[in-house]
């Protein structure tokens, strides 16, 4: 027995000096020595302590050694505790075939002969350590077992040379639809796709300790799946881990197919995008020269011919407002298109300056108003070229919508929220019916005819797709008769961190 290996003997003795004595015959490194003078102690301690060995006198007071064996050996916790009777009283063969039938595994005469005691005791400590570690090791292996043959992956061992099934657990019926009795003893290469089967060998030629690769197998069903085998390969056997990766392949073979279409629909998208630059061009130069030659006729015949025929002179004035107003719209237009294609450049933009040039530009284009009030904007990071059209745009819907009302009054405000600016412009003008609110910010959209306000309905989309180009948001709010306001919101920026 290891020196590191402790037991634990009990010596349950109505006498001290008995005790006293075994404990001084049978020292031994490696030995700890407990002592109880009555059966119901010495019970105390073998249920409260892992006790290996128990020298029991026969005859003591209240209750006998007889009695203490038979309680120890109807519990399960100490029934396989080995017991060795002492007894000077008790000496007839009648006592030792009791003895021994209450379980215990020998019985002596006191006084104690000390070499035949030491070798009796030494020889059943030695024999219950060994049980006990057998024990140990079969709940260890029961646990092993358990955990193998619950897990969801096939685990398993094969001969490298026969590639024989020599172990499977029960993965195997769930995976392949196969007892662990009918696969047993059968190659795995019966299992395997056909392309599959060469490549297996070969890996089975090439004598590595781990490796690992993918097979297609065929269930019981004759249905195909994918396994991940990862392998220890010793002593000529495979010890195999093989997991289901069936809907993993279904998913690849979906992104694959996924971004083969992806790629499809970029290139058709650019090839869209090729054919819309080109209309771009074409309406920036093809259309527009022609409008532009249009008005400048128009201007060139009223301002050096006189026309005394009125209509003729209100027909060419019709004739100058819509080809301007067509001019307007395709401004707006190619100006639409190029946001889709137009990266942001961020930066932090200063609000209050940036509102005060919109300002200050619509009034050196005579479209200034007295009413505006502006309050205090924080700033944030955006595109500032962007984000003044932004502005523009609607400080231009509201002067225009609110130009009809004998006081008109528009506002610039702001409001927060725990990620978000909110930035607005309100108006006291025509305002516009929540039920169609939804058609705002689409384009070519109005919900005032050209007669009432000018316009080409482009704006406010222009607007919509700027604020989303910087991942903010765009709502209204407004009652006919009574004004609107119109939000957009934009992220809060983002801290630096030194």
């Amino acid at each position: 027995m290891p020196d590191s290996e402790k037991v634990n003997i009990l010596i349950v003795d109505d006498k001290a000096n008995n005790i006293f004595a075994i404990e001084e015959a049978l020292s031994k490194t490696g030995r700890n020595f407990f002592s109880a003078t009555n059966g119901k102690e010495a019970l105390r301690i073998v249920l409260n302590t892992d006790i290996d060995l128990i020298i029991l006198d026969v005859q003591m007071p209240d209750m006998d050694g007889f009695e203490v064996a038979q309680i120890l050996k109807s519990n399960k916790r100490t029934k396989d505790i080995p017991i060795i009777f002492a007894s000077a009283e008790k000496k007839d063969q009648k006592f030792m075939l009791q003895g021994l039938e209450e379980g215990a595994i020998d019985y002596l005469y006191k006084p104690l002969d000390q070499k035949i005691t030491e070798a009796k005791v030494s020889v059943l400590l030695h024999l219950h350590l060994r049980k006990k570690e057998l024990v140990r090791k079969n709940f260890e292996l029961e646990k092993y077992a358990l955990l193998i043959n619950n897990s969801a992956d096939l685990i398993c061992i094969i001969n490298n040379e026969t590639f024989r099934f020599e172990e499977v657990n029960n993965a195997v019926s769930t995976l392949l639809g196969y007892t662990t009795e009918e696969i047993k003893g059968t190659s795995v290469l019966l299992y395997l796709a056909e392309e599959d089967r060469l490549r297996v060998q070969q890996l089975s030629e090439e004598h590595k300790e781990n490796f690992s690769f993918e097979t297609r197998i065929y269930s019981n069903e004759g249905a195909i799946k994918w396994l991940n085998w990862n392998i220890v390969n010793k002593n000529g056997l495979w010890f195999a881990n093989a997991r289901d990766i069936t809907q993993q392949k279904k998913s690849d073979e979906e992104i694959k197919q996924l971004n083969n279409d992806l790629s499809k629909n970029i290139m058709q998208l650019e090839l869209i995008n090729k054919d819309l630059e080109s209309f771009s061009y074409f309406v920036s130069h093809d259309l527009k020269a022609p409008l532009r030659r249009i008005n400048s006729f128009v201007e060139i015949i009223q301002d050096h011919h006189a026309l005394a025929d009125d209509e003729l002179k209100r027909l060419f004035g019709v004739i100058h407002k819509n080809a301007s107003r067509m001019g307007i719209l395709v401004d707006d237009l190619l100006d639409f298109s190029r946001l889709g294609r137009t990266e942001l450049i961020k930066a932090p933009v200063n609000f209050n300056e940036l509102v005060s040039h919109v300002l200050k530009d619509l009034e050196d284009a005579g479209r200034s108003n007295e009413s505006i009030s502006v309050a205090s904007l924080k700033s944030t990071d955006g595109d500032k070229v962007l984000l003044y059209q932004v502005f523009m745009n609607l400080v231009s819907n509201a002067i225009k919508y609110s130009s009809k009302k004998a006081k008109p009054e528009i506002e610039i405000g702001f409001s927060e929220n725990s990620e978000e600016y909110i930035y607005y412009v309100k108006d006291n003008g025509t305002g516009f019916s929540m039920e169609e609110a939804h058609k705002l910010f689409e384009p070519f959209q109005r919900l005032h005819s050209k007669d009432e306000f000018e316009g080409t309905g482009v704006g406010l989309a222009i607007v919509h797709r700027i604020v989303q180009k910087h991942n903010g948001r765009l709502w209204a709010e407004g009652e006919e008769d009574k004004g609107a306001t119109f939000y957009f919101s934009l992220p809060k920026p983002t801290i630096q961190k030194e």
